[in-house]
């Protein structure tokens, strides 16, 4: 679907997010939101365009939805690759894996800070709207799971 937001240069812009049919409308508000709260985003595109390569789209800090991968470690396809969730801004709200006593941070170089613009935080209005229509944000996910996921929204559909 065509979204249109506001980037780091305070310009609207029109990009494309995959994400499934029945969510579209959920995915329609956020961006709608982000506009009116200028929240900025780097850049909105497919992952296709980006061959579907999770590393390079958070590199580039693309903000995204469908990418047929999956779940970090485990063999199983994550919520992307069913079309129910997507990411914003990775370099802003980057995903950590806490592994024994090592943290991987990715995208290389990301830090989480939650002043800085285009970062999402438990008490963020894009990430209580979401919640409110029913979707889990990655940001509160313990660290005891293994893993934060700042960029990351998904919900679950019967």
């Amino acid at each position: 679907m065509e979204v249109s937001y506001i980037s780091f240069d305070s310009k609207l812009h029109v990009g494309q997010i995959a994400i499934a049919q029945t969510l579209m409308p959920e995915v329609e508000a956020f961006f709608a939101r982000a506009i009116e709260l200028s929240f900025p985003i780097a850049k909105v595109v497919p992952a296709a365009e980006y061959g579907w390569d999770d590393e390079r789209l958070m590199a580039e800090n693309v903000s995204s939805g469908f990418n047929y991968r999956l779940i970090a470690g485990l063999n199983n396809p994550s919520a992307h690759a069913k079309g129910l969730a997507f990411d914003i801004n990775p370099m802003q709200n980057p995903y950590i894996r806490y592994l024994g006593d090592q943290t991987l941070i990715k995208p290389q170089g990301a830090v989480y800070d939650s002043l800085e613009q285009g970062t999402l935080t438990a008490n963020h209005p894009l990430v209580k709207l979401m919640q409110g229509f029913g979707w889990e944000w990655g940001g509160e996910w313990p660290q005891s799971s293994g893993r934060v996921d700042y960029q990351h929204f998904q919900k679950q559909i019967p």
